[in-house]
């Protein structure tokens, strides 16, 4: 999830197009598998027909709002009013709409990081440390929705689903670390200071030190976001004859966009999305055909939008412009402050 977190052999990957195809499409595939096996298609088939096209509609709504504050969660983070929340909303879906249409995403933060200093000249020190704070505090909102979720929800903890338990672990080990270090310093974890990931996440943490109710703002913002993205499977699960609660709802939809975000697959997470959403939602009850048409339904509606944005503004800036923004994501991920910068001075 992380600009500053990405391994050594994961940067070999992405130089490696091929490998990422062929990892993506195998994962893609293999998952694809163990979620339509044994699954019922004229059924899927009879819900298809009498769904209600206009709970699309209606889902719709409160995704925007989802989308919206997904951007003041780094707007807020941003002084100065440099850019607009409508601007920083463009930019972060267009960094989303081009993560989804390759095998292995990792493109998201560098265009946003392009688009942001190149055509709204926000400056790139302060750029990066609100961009990897934001990161952080979705690692923390992430971590309790996923955490209750699998505590009151009992389905969540059977069967395969249970690495979704894993996972909360693992992010909640990771959240404290960051606090530990942000807190007390590298000095408190030793192996800390050998570790870049760590590093980068203290500088840019340290930038925004000064600046507590943005970040409670922030974090907010990263809690509403979840909220309506359930909300948004909600109408449509209830159009479907799923009765499932809202708590429910949004933790697997955050918990199947972060298994998706972490898995490779073909663009737009195909599969692996399906994947994941069914697993959880047959877990707790849900028919296999009905939960496979949710997956369908939901998949379109969370990443359709910003695939299409990221199309419009290939078109209105150029691809070129934004697929060369490589270089400056990658060089952001070996120095989180460029040379000359004052890491100690916090991010105006």
């Amino acid at each position: 999830m992380f600009l500053s977190a990405r391994s050594g052999w994961l940067r070999r990957l992405h130089r490696n197009r091929l490998a990422q195809l062929s990892l993506g499409a195998g994962a893609s595939v293999g998952l694809t598998y163990l979620a339509v096996r044994s699954l019922a298609w004229r059924d899927v088939a009879a819900t298809f027909a009498d769904f209600p096209v206009w709970s699309v509609a209606a889902a719709l709504l409160p995704m925007a709002a989802a989308i919206l504050l997904r951007a003041a969660r780094w707007h807020v983070l941003l002084p100065g009013g440099a850019v607009s929340l409508g601007q920083v909303a463009l930019v972060q879906n267009t960094g989303l709409g081009v993560n989804n249409m390759l095998p292995v995403r990792m493109v998201s933060e560098p265009i946003q990081l392009a688009l942001i200093t190149r055509r709204y000249h926000v400056p790139f020190p302060t750029a990066l440390a609100t961009l990897v704070a934001g990161n952080v505090l979705d690692i923390f909102a992430t971590t309790m929705l996923m955490g209750f979720g699998i505590l009151l929800v009992p389905g969540l903890r059977e069967g395969r689903v249970s690495i979704q338990l894993a996972v909360a672990l693992i992010l909640f080990v990771v959240s404290v670390l960051v606090f530990i270090v942000v807190a007390r310093g590298l000095d408190a974890i030793p192996i800390a200071k050998r570790l870049r990931f760590f590093q980068q996440l203290t500088i840019a943490v340290g930038l925004l030190r000064d600046m507590p109710g943005r970040l409670l703002l922030s974090f907010l913002g990263t809690v509403g976001h979840m909220f309506f993205i359930g909300v948004a499977g909600w109408v449509v699960a209830s159009a479907l004859g799923i009765d499932v609660g809202l708590l429910t709802m949004a933790t697997i939809l955050v918990a199947a966009t972060f298994f998706t975000s972490a898995v490779p697959s073909l663009p737009g997470g195909a599969g692996t999305y399906h994947f994941a959403v069914i697993s959880m939602m047959t877990a707790v009850g849900v028919d296999h055909a009905v939960a496979f048409s949710f997956a369908i339904v939901m998949h379109l509606i969370i990443f359709l939008p910003p695939s299409v944005l990221a199309l419009g503004m290939m078109w209105k800036v150029g691809a070129g412009m934004m697929l060369g923004s490589g270089e400056v994501g990658l060089g952001a991920q070996r120095d989180l402050v460029p040379s000359g910068a004052d890491p100690d001075r916090p991010a105006r």
